[in-house]
């Protein structure tokens, strides 16, 4: 029920105990219920509260104290089985009506609000890093990932989006964030419990991630690991992610990958960057510019390799699978492991040190791959073609040497499927006229073996002799650029044996020659007396011992 104004209800008894008016009367003057008229004539006096009416009986009124005896024995007992036990005594109510009451009755436990010391970072000293999840946006399976790098001192803030939170995309996004700093990097960059940093850790005792830690080490960085729940610790960062969330993504919408790193990368440049901080009120972009950059170190100018590498054995459908989809390979490598190296745009495949294929980085899933020239010839050799079987005629077609090759295999016990198959692959790898070329240079010496043959076509591959035998080292000071001069030791022989052996030419080179030399000047020197040139020393009678 509505109260009546205070000042109505004065006026209602100044008329009617001052001017004898009746509640009819003071109703129809003032607009007001008769009956509401009449409540303020009773009481005579103005009410400044409205009285509040008996509480309305509930359903559960007769089980509330039961339900208090309960929640004494057991705070943590559940408004299901509260329920339970009520409904076994005749409670017909509903589930809601339970649990709206008991929360009024629950103790809330007090939890005490701990106190913080507000961290200062020097200028180029710490950065901090963290990953945030973004959901599905292009429904298409495939989670999307932020990894957010933010300067202490300044808040210049670096965002990257990306497909998952793997080793490779990790260290991939910091190559990125210290480009976008200028080719510079921080002295320490503080990290959550991320599984691609922490291995292991024990209170205050942590175990880095080692490939982590040697990439830090690339580049002269110091990892820190902040506590556990402590998201206080890297307070900078973790209020980037909520910053991230409200401002970037709220209300955007993105048409593929690429336009979302796109959009992402407009907006660091015009506004994230450029806007006033809320908590240092400067401009992260001028504050960096002017107090930060030129205290961040050089980045290691020696680039470090983020690719991804492993080994597959490719299947006998000639298609090696990586993160649900399948990149075709040439059909003669089927059983062999080729080594593959994917970065985050394409993928090379390797049969030993030589590229066999290359494919575009696709990030949908379940997805064929294919190259037609990859599976070239293969429907004219399948198996039944020939009595002698398409693989043996694959070989035979490579060049005129291969059919004697062949029978000499056959009469020997060589394994025929591993020769075929070997063979295949390195025609592959090396060309048919290459691998013909060798193999006649083998008939000619009287060998045959596919180990042998892909010795050879390695030796005709070798890197060239400057590549192997580089100049050495200089060194400022010369002392350390001296070389060692090689001496045969055969030379001493003849102190063992009277002579030197005359049927063994002894090689000498060129600083041995010198060596040599000087030891029969002094020699000479010696033979003519201690008169004919330098007094020897007592005790030293110029003769050379051994």
């Amino acid at each position: 029920m509505k109260m009546i104004p205070p000042d109505v209800q004065s006026e209602i008894l100044a008329l009617h105990f001052g001017n004898k008016m009746g509640t009819r009367a003071i109703a129809r003057r003032l607009g007001v219920n008769r009956k509401a008229v009449c409540r303020v004539v009773e009481t005579r006096k103005v009410s400044l509260k409205s009285e509040s009416k008996s509480p309305r009986r509930s359903i559960l009124d007769p089980y509330k104290p039961k339900i208090e005896e309960m929640l004494k024995q057991d705070p943590r007992l559940t408004i299901a089985r509260i329920m339970q036990q009520i409904r076994s005594e005749g409670y017909l109510g509903g589930y809601d009506i339970i649990k709206d009451w008991v929360r009024t009755k629950r103790e809330v436990p007090y939890r005490s609000r701990e106190a913080f010391l507000r961290i200062e970072f020097a200028p180029g000293e710490t950065a901090q890093v963290d990953w945030g999840e973004f959901g599905i946006p292009f429904n298409d399976g495939i989670k999307v990932h932020c990894f957010l790098m933010v300067l202490c001192h300044s808040r210049l803030l670096y965002i990257e989006f990306t497909r998952s939170e793997k080793f490779e995309e990790f260290i991939r996004c910091h190559e990125n964030a210290f480009k976008y700093f200028g080719r510079r990097v921080p002295r320490e960059i503080w990290y959550d419990n991320l599984a691609s940093a922490v291995t292991e850790r024990m209170g205050s005792l942590i175990r880095f991630n080692a490939r982590f830690f040697a990439y830090l080490g690339h580049h002269t960085i110091r990892p820190h690991a902040c506590n556990p729940a402590s998201g206080n610790e890297k307070g900078r960062v973790e209020d980037g992610v909520k910053f991230v969330r409200s401002s970037f993504w709220a209300g955007r919408t993105f048409s593929n990958f690429e336009d979302l790193n796109m959009q992402a990368a407009s907006w660091l440049a015009d506004f994230a960057n450029k806007r006033e901080h809320r908590s240092t009120r400067k401009v992260p972009a001028l504050c960096f510019e002017n107090e930060e950059k030129h205290l961040l170190r050089p980045m290691n100018p020696h680039p470090y390799n983020t690719a991804e590498v492993f080994s597959r054995v490719v299947p006998p459908n000639a298609y090696v699978t990586y993160e649900t989809n399948r990149y075709s390979v040439p059909w003669t490598l089927v059983g062999l492991t080729l080594t593959i190296r994917i970065t985050d745009r394409e993928l090379e495949f390797y049969y030993h040190d030589k590229s066999v294929a290359h494919h575009v980085r696709s990030y949908d899933r379940h997805q064929y791959l294919e190259i037609r020239e990859h599976f070239k010839g293969l429907h004219e050799r399948k198996p039944g073609a020939s009595k002698e079987g398409w693989q043996v005629a694959a070989v035979k077609n490579i060049g005129p040497q291969m059919k004697s090759y062949l029978d000499l295999v056959k009469a020997g016990q060589r394994s025929l499927r591993h020769e075929v198959s070997r063979i295949l692959a390195l025609a592959t790898v090396y060309g048919e006229v290459a691998v013909n070329s060798a193999v006649d240079e083998l008939l000619k010496g009287g060998i045959i073996g596919v180990e042998s043959l892909d010795l050879l076509l390695k030796s005709r591959h070798h890197p060239s002799e400057y590549e192997l035998n580089p100049e050495p080292l200089q060194f400022r000071n010369t002392k350390l650029n001296r070389v060692v001069p090689t001496v045969d030791l055969r030379r001493f022989d003849a102190l063992l044996f009277g002579s030197a052996p005359t049927d063994v030419e002894v090689p000498v080179s060129d600083e041995t020659k010198i060596a040599s030399g000087k030891e029969e000047n002094n020699a000479n020197t010696n033979e003519q007396g201690p008169g004919a040139g330098d007094k020897a020393p007592d005790g030293d009678s110029g003769s050379d011992e051994f």
